[in-house]
């Protein structure tokens, strides 16, 4: 057990949660993205294009070059995950959104997501548990408040 004092940081402390988090979920996120036949960088796309995004936009949230984010996108047009348009203004700037298959499957992964997360937190004292739901509340609802959530959104919401 790791034993931290009152001069902890907070970024310290979110590390060492999600580092339990993952500890505790023992590797159970790859099977899931393996049997959707996913990459990791895949997957942030998709979530990233919940919303109809550019390819420039994708690229750049992903840290990758556009021929690759291209490339990327490709491959996930061709299993109908996401559809590609021409830029409403210019016509060599492609757009990227999900379709109802990308939709699906993003739900499912987050299904198998927050079930494991249940488990995990299952262990937690109900007092403890309460709190942390509160804390993640006014955490959650100000990241959405101040746009600190990068773009992304949640495809299920409890």
């Amino acid at each position: 057990m790791k034993s931290f004092g009152k001069a902890t940081s907070l970024t310290k402390l979110v590390t060492l949660f999600l580092g339990e988090m993952h500890r505790f979920d023992a590797g159970r996120t790859l099977p899931l993205l393996h049997a959707a036949k996913l990459t990791t960088p895949q997957l942030a796309a998709l979530e990233f294009v919940f919303e109809r995004r550019t390819i420039s936009a994708v690229a750049s949230y992903l840290g990758l070059s556009r021929p690759a984010t291209s490339q990327m996108i490709h491959k996930l047009v061709r299993r109908g995950l996401v559809r590609r348009f021409e830029g409403a203004t210019d016509r060599r700037e492609k757009a990227v959104v999900l379709t109802s298959k990308g939709r699906a499957l993003l739900e499912k992964i987050a299904a198998a997501r927050s079930k494991r997360f249940a488990v995990s937190i299952s262990v937690l004292p109900k007092r403890t548990a309460i709190r942390l739901k509160s804390a993640l509340r006014e955490t959650i609802r100000y990241m959405e408040k101040t746009g600190s959530s990068s773009g992304r959104r949640a495809t299920s919401q409890k």
